[in-house]
């Protein structure tokens, strides 16, 4: 019986010592290292789709190795897309990009192989930014 109650507590001893200690990554760069095109913007609860500027505009933003980025413009099917090239840090759920002198701040929502949602907050307001991986 001495054995069986050392066992058992032994057993709770490991389940609560090790709680936290298991905790995932806060962001797998595996899952952030790839082109994220746009779906929608929600906006005070209103959920906005993205138009992409016409049937053939994909924009994106693409996170690279190195902590360097990219955001494409593509408008009216042009073959040369605007691109705009910055960088990146990660740090817990915090995201922080700089492209083209403007720095930005946003939590990590969600993030899979397929989805990544952004939040961030301007002039007070909550946005949300919605991108997945298949164009």
């Amino acid at each position: 019986m001495k054995k069986l109650v050392l066992g058992l507590g032994f057993a709770l001893f490991c389940l609560v010592s090790c709680g936290d200690d298991d905790a995932a990554p806060a962001v797998n760069l595996d899952n952030l290292q790839k082109r994220w095109y746009n779906v929608s913007t929600i906006f005070a609860g209103a959920t906005v789709p993205y138009d992409g500027h016409e049937s053939c505009g994909k924009d994106y933003t693409e996170f690279l190795a190195n902590n360097a980025m990219k955001e494409v413009d593509v408008v009216d099917c042009q073959s040369d897309a605007d691109v705009y090239e910055g960088t990146y840090s990660i740090a817990d759920d915090k995201l922080t990009t700089a492209v083209a002198g403007e720095t930005l701040v946003y939590t990590i929502q969600k993030l899979n192989t397929s989805s990544l949602e952004l939040k961030t907050t301007f002039n007070g307001a909550e946005i949300v930014y919605v991108y997945t991986s298949t164009p």
